[in-house]
């Protein structure tokens, strides 16, 4: 989940993702190349003027995503368009660990992993014609 990032200076550690203006898509094109959009990563440092981020991902303007290691690039506030901080969504998460928790109980269900249940057999001795 994106939300604006209104505070004027975000902790270090904060996961953003900064959309660049005409400006700063020139200004990083050194960095991070000529068509970038986007960079998302976790801010290292904050000043009046300038964000040191740790790249993890640049979208192009095609919206191709390049993955990056965490490499450290400046990064001019008057050379983004938008900021914002990203941020698990609760709900989201939530709807997604009770859905893996019902695979995971179906799978030991359907498996009979636990040995909970009779295996199918009649149990009894011997072939059906009494010899």
């Amino acid at each position: 989940m994106l939300l604006p990032l209104t505070i004027p200076a975000p902790a270090p550690g904060t996961k953003v993702s900064l959309v660049l203006n005409d400006r700063g898509r020139l200004d990083a094109a050194p960095q991070i190349g000529p068509y970038a959009d986007r960079v998302q990563g976790s801010l290292l440092q904050s000043t009046d003027s300038d964000y040191l981020v740790a790249v993890t991902d640049v979208v192009d303007i095609r919206g191709v995503h390049n993955r990056w290691q965490g490499e450290a690039v400046p990064l001019r506030r008057s050379s983004l368009a938008t900021t914002y901080e990203r941020r698990l969504s609760k709900p989201r998460t939530i709807v997604l660990a009770m859905g893996v928790a019902s695979a995971i109980v179906a799978l030991i269900a359907s498996r009979n992993l636990l040995g909970i249940g009779g295996s199918g057999d009649s149990g009894g001795i011997g072939g059906g014609n009494g010899q």
